[in-house]
């Protein structure tokens, strides 16, 4: 396992509408394929395929998310299996911090090329998501 702190990126957006757009239809990833997503309570789970180390791989995560705070991502199928992070908001006014700690593994992989795909994959999805909250009205 990889021990992680992500933190320092900041979304162009305040606190209440990133909690809008993770219930919107406009939370979509490009970089995600194939996906499938079941809503139990405030659970999410989600099953799609993404490109990890340059390979499609598929992976199933729970997001169980606690508004207005952040969520929990266990990794339950795929080359992540048993990887656990949260995912935490910080307002800033106009816009909000966010701050990601967790343990994460891929199958294959040593401890910096996990950390380094981690860490690439975490940056993709802020990219996708922060410009999907510009373009949210």
């Amino acid at each position: 396992m990889v021990y992680l702190i992500d933190e320092g990126s900041v979304f162009d957006a305040p606190l209440e509408k990133i909690w809008r757009y993770m219930s919107s239809e406009g939370h979509k990833h490009p970089s995600f394929k194939n996906v499938q997503r079941e809503v139990n309570g405030n659970a999410v789970t989600i099953t799609s395929e993404r490109t990890l180390m340059d390979k499609p791989v598929k992976i199933k995560v729970k997001h169980t998310l606690y508004p207005p705070f952040g969520y929990v991502t266990d990794h339950l199928e795929g080359a992540t299996a048993g990887s656990r992070s949260f995912l935490y908001y910080t307002p800033k006014g106009d816009k909000t911090g966010v701050t990601v700690v967790g343990d994460f593994k891929i199958m294959g992989l040593d401890e910096k090329a996990t950390k380094d795909a981690i860490l690439a994959q975490m940056q993709i999805t802020f990219d996708e998501d922060n410009a999907n909250l510009k373009d949210m009205k």
